[in-house]
């Protein structure tokens, strides 16, 4: 899926690295990542600006940056789909869909949008990813065993929705 930092933060600041380095190495994963979450590009770009700059402004108090950064954005793809969710109720508008994606993958972007929030981000996390369970656990601040429930669930409502 792309280099990103190991799941225990990959010791950015222990190494010596900076901000700018993260922002290097981290940037292009970290989107794509809220891309999948949230289903935008565009809204994936800003949800990791506002995480960089969380980041920036605690620099000197965090021990594992990569690991922090992947949590702001994920904790930022989960408000935005709060928020949408919102909207959503209030207003039945849908986007067009370019003709140019096929049509397999609208049905997967579309199947993805019918799951829950919490079942949306382990299935990210996990199969696009590759994330174990357990940081996804630690990233969710939940347990392991709640991971594993999550990601069954969404299977078998993916395996449903893709017959």
């Amino acid at each position: 899926m792309g280099k990103h930092s190991s799941p225990d933060g990959d010791g950015w600041a222990a190494n010596g690295a900076d901000l700018e380095s993260l922002f290097v190495a981290e940037r292009v994963p970290m989107v794509r990542l809220a891309s999948l979450m949230v289903g935008s590009r565009a809204i994936a770009e800003e949800v990791v600006q506002d995480a960089f700059a969380a980041v920036s402004e605690r620099w000197d108090g965090i021990d594992r940056p990569g690991a922090y950064l992947r949590r702001v954005v994920v904790n930022g793809c989960a408000q935005e789909l709060r928020r949408r969710s919102v909207e959503d109720r209030h207003s039945p508008v849908r986007l067009a869909i370019p003709d140019e994606i096929p049509e397999r993958l609208i049905e997967l972007r579309s199947a993805l949008d019918r799951l829950s929030d919490r079942q949306r981000i382990v299935v990210v996390l996990r199969y696009f990813v590759d994330m174990p369970d357990d940081e996804i656990a630690r990233t969710l601040d939940v347990k392991p065993s709640t991971v594993r429930s999550l990601a069954h669930r969404a299977l078998a409502a993916l395996r449903r929705e893709l017959r």
